[in-house]
């Protein structure tokens, strides 16, 4: 099958770059779900700083992922809805929120850092080597993906770990 973004070359970049993001968070979703985890990829930077931090305002989470407020917003409030983070109200500033983890979000914590280990093994499998442009490690990566799913590969390696 012929892939025009590729034949677009520098000048597809940016739209490359989109559908393998939105390729990869798809991917990413089939493994949670195969798993049984309700967790949203997009939510993982977030819940991530909060994890490294143990607390975080939103100042934080925008100095460290340099995302815009509303994102962060936005992203906070799907994590408390589903119960994953909560947070405390600063007493000398009631503007200011302290976020953490709550007792279910650190119980998935402790469930995804497997299939995260492994998650992470696997896109570093896919994308270590040495190319001569960023297009051409691209397409390397596009072309394994094709041969065979990042959910594919994550799911093999994280249900049989002895392969």
């Amino acid at each position: 099958m012929e892939d025009k973004l590729q034949q677009f070359g520098e000048l597809g970049l940016g739209s490359r770059l989109k559908r393998l993001s939105e390729f990869m968070m798809k991917e990413i979703q089939l493994v949670y779900t195969a798993c049984d985890i309700d967790f949203d990829p997009h939510l993982f930077p977030i819940f991530k700083v909060i994890i490294d931090q143990k607390v975080a305002t939103t100042t934080d989470i925008q100095e460290k992922l340099l995302y815009t407020q509303p994102a962060i917003t936005q992203a906070l409030k799907k994590l408390m809805d589903k119960k994953l983070i909560s947070y405390k109200t600063d007493a000398s500033d009631k503007r200011k929120k302290f976020f953490r983890l709550s007792k279910k979000g650190k119980e998935m914590h402790q469930k995804m850092i497997p299939l995260w280990a492994v998650i992470d093994q696997q896109i570093k499998w896919l994308t270590e080597g040495s190319a001569i442009s960023l297009l051409h490690h691209l397409s390397h990566l596009e072309n394994q993906l094709h041969i065979k799913s990042l959910s594919t590969r994550i799911l093999e390696i994280y249900k049989n770990p002895s392969l």
